[in-house]
């Protein structure tokens, strides 16, 4: 058995954290010590760390305890909505990216500031040897075999939204 202040330290969390979890029913101690201490068993260790987890991935504390209710069922809706959420703050993040590089750029001062865009990347397949045809069988068998992937791809290129999707539908109708 672990106590509070053991398993914090274990974790990199502060014992206030802990108490909180077992406030809102998160992580309940196994038992007290004859002191009245909060003690924690292998399970717990193991559901904090399951938690722990989880929060490095971004969840809210109600969307874990949806999560760990379950163990043997987890919600993948939970885990897609947390992933197409970090895909659209990624997007974001990509044109924010692009508008500083852009302003740098005005400014004289690119220096080893760079990223590939879809410009590049077109660039790159076409020195390859690629022809349209190529990059459209390409899209198809990206977007059969990993469609997530493909999208967030796309916009990591810097492509918007609407154009991605739109890339993404005619690699379907090729079929």
């Amino acid at each position: 058995m672990t106590s509070v202040g053991k398993l914090a330290k274990q974790f990199g969390l502060s014992r206030t954290t802990l108490l909180y979890y077992d406030r809102i029913g998160l992580l309940k101690p196994a038992g007290r010590s004859t002191s009245g201490y909060r003690l924690y068993s292998d399970a717990e260790v193991n559901r904090l760390r399951a938690i722990c987890s989880y929060r490095r991935a971004g969840l809210t504390l109600a969307q874990i305890g949806r999560l760990l209710e379950r163990p043997d069922l987890p919600d993948e809706g939970i885990l897609s909505e947390r992933l197409e959420q970090l895909d659209q703050e990624i997007g974001a993040l990509r044109i924010q990216q692009r508008a500083i590089l852009g302003i740098l750029e005005n400014l004289g001062s690119t220096k080893s500031l760079s990223t590939i865009d879809k410009e590049d990347w077109v660039g790159i397949l076409r020195s390859c040897g690629l022809s349209d045809e190529d990059m459209m069988r390409w899209h198809m068998q990206f977007e059969h075999d990993a469609p997530d992937a493909h999208h967030a791809f796309l916009l990591w290129l810097g492509i918007p939204q609407d154009e991605a999707i739109e890339i993404r539908a005619r690699s379907k109708r090729k079929k």
